[in-house]
């Protein structure tokens, strides 16, 4: 747990594995923001706040509260990370043109406010040689949250397990890491389900897991639905062969278009500004890694891409429930096309 006096005035938080930086930042907002005070706990969105009401937040004094908690989600890649070069030249002039408003966020990471506890969400990579991270790791912390392996993946299994008041036997946890492929939010998510269906039991088999787990179809499937969103087609075609090792061909389509809905949604209301709160009600998700990785995920297409990539869904579904396709032939060709989208 972290300490209130080992709070630092900056954060910066990123890495592939959301799970692990969620838990990290519910911990800061347990230490600095604690309660339902509302003059202590903001939320903004980088990708929509301008950076003169980011800088605002953070120099405004706390009410009622010593410290106060600003945090920044979906910082854009220019801030923290390399930009990718520009095509268009309005693009190119959009870069240029937000170059004062860095040059202000390095001037407040040079001399931080005492009383605000400064918190970047950023991508799963950075350039700490740029000077934007340089200043933030020499003011406060930056943290990556990269994916376990290993014999860090086991102990936090382990510090998991005590959590949840559960044991489980050396073999059931290598197989639940690696049905998971070392994904904490999945691991986390088919945990759960154990504890439920071992209940008063000493201790979770190998056998519970291969019963529960069901050979990583879960797992399978939400990799399924990654890879097709990231554009990763070899991964896609490989993903699809073990869903349908153990999934119905039918299921595909619609996990599939619920989520591209998810990521219309997101795309639309982070655009907006909305909190994760509040797209996490409107898209019907119950966890905001779900909403920060789809709002990663939907930065790749615009708008149109999307409603694309919905109607190239749909049409696979019509194909195949016609009879004009094999269902199998359906779905490879819209993955062939969705993953071509997002590039």
């Amino acid at each position: 747990m972290i300490n209130i006096q080992d709070v630092r005035p900056v954060y910066l938080f990123y890495g592939s594995e959301r799970f692990l930086l969620q838990a990290a930042l519910q911990e800061l907002i347990a230490a600095v923001a604690p309660g339902d005070n509302p003059f202590n706990l903001t939320r903004l969105n980088g990708e929509s706040a301008s950076m003169a009401e980011i800088l605002t937040h953070a120099n405004t004094l706390p009410f009622f509260t010593e410290r106060k908690l600003v945090i920044v989600d979906n910082c854009p890649q220019g801030w923290f990370a390399n930009r990718k070069k520009a095509v268009e030249s309005d693009a190119e002039a959009a870069e240029t043109a937000a170059e004062p408003d860095l040059a202000s966020l390095l001037a407040y990471l040079q001399n931080p406010a005492e009383s605000t506890v400064l918190v970047f969400l950023a991508g799963e990579s950075i350039n700490k040689a740029k000077k934007l991270s340089k200043a933030a790791a020499k003011c406060g912390v930056v943290q990556e949250f990269a994916q376990l392996k290993g014999n860090n993946a086991m102990l936090w299994l382990d510090n998991l397990l005590s959590q949840k008041g559960c044991a489980m036997e050396p073999a059931a946890k290598q197989q639940l890491l690696l049905y998971c492929d070392y994904d904490c939010t999945l691991i986390n998510n088919e945990l759960e389900k154990l504890s439920v269906y071992t209940a008063g039991q000493p201790k979770i088999s190998r056998a519970d897991v291969d019963a529960v787990v069901s050979s990583n179809a879960t797992a399978s499937i939400f990799n399924l639905i990654d890879y097709v969103a990231t554009g990763n087609l070899s991964q896609s075609l490989r993903a699809l062969e073990q869903v349908t090792l153990s999934e119905a061909p039918e299921s595909v389509l619609p996990r599939l278009a619920d989520h591209f809905q998810t990521l219309y949604i997101v795309r639309e209301m982070q655009q907006q500004g909305y909190t994760v709160k509040e797209i996490m009600s409107a898209s019907g998700k119950g966890h905001p890694f779900v909403i920060e990785k789809a709002g990663r995920q939907a930065v790749k297409y615009t708008e149109r891409k999307l409603q694309k990539a919905l109607e190239t869904l749909l049409m696979a579904d019509r194909k195949f429930k016609s009879g004009v396709s094999d269902i199998m032939d359906a779905i490879e060709t819209a993955i062939i096309q969705i993953c071509l989208l997002s590039r």
